[in-house]
């Protein structure tokens, strides 16, 4: 019985480490793709990708995981891949100030303990994605100056869970923000909103 039970926890912590792995993985193929998908090697501090992800600039790993991504102002380009959604332990992510374009992937809901999303000052069109109101942590969102044509996935969002909220256009939605918590987020690092 004694030699079932060892096999039986062996078999469980096998499973257990191939499962973090697998994540670990799809982490690293997320950040890879974006490497590659939003030309990687124009980028202003781009990455060598034979050395740890957490070793990369504008990366911040906890735990095995990435659990912030900073790539504003560094000339990315280009689409975002759908892997990014694999990023499931990101808190922070701010992609501002690039040259992106199409959609934001729809699947963002992932991001269930994103608190941080600057997405602002690209040429991001479409719809903003449905799900937001899943990201029960998501406190600042900042979608100003881009194309969005769709706004229905704020609808969605309810007035106690941002802080801060910046579109930089009027906003028929904008009373799901208290206005006196409003504030421009541009100089909000990770650390300020870690907790």
């Amino acid at each position: 019985m004694k030699r079932t039970t060892n096999s039986f926890l062996l078999l469980f912590l096998f499973a257990f480490s191939l499962t973090i792995s697998a994540q670990t993985y799809r982490e690293f193929v997320a950040l890879h793709e974006l490497y590659q998908k939003t030309n990687g090697e124009q980028w202003h501090t781009t990455w060598d990708l034979n050395t740890p992800v957490a070793q990369w600039d504008g990366v911040t790993v906890k735990d095995g995981h990435v659990v912030s991504l900073d790539l504003s102002n560094n000339n990315l380009e280009g689409e975002l891949p759908m892997t990014l959604v694999n990023l499931r332990h990101l808190k922070h992510l701010d992609l501002s100030g690039n040259q992106l374009t199409g959609n934001l992937p729809q699947g963002i809901r992932r991001w269930q303990i994103l608190k941080s999303l600057n997405v602002a000052n690209n040429d991001f069109k479409g719809a903003i994605p449905k799900g937001l109101s899943k990201m029960e942590n998501l406190k600042y969102l900042q979608l100003a100056n881009n194309d969005f044509e769709d706004y229905k996935g704020l609808e969605e969002l309810s007035k106690q869970q941002l802080v801060a909220f910046d579109m930089a256009k009027e906003f028929k939605h904008l009373d799901l923000v208290d206005i006196n918590a409003l504030g421009k987020l541009a100089d909000t690092k990770y650390e300020d909103i870690k907790q």
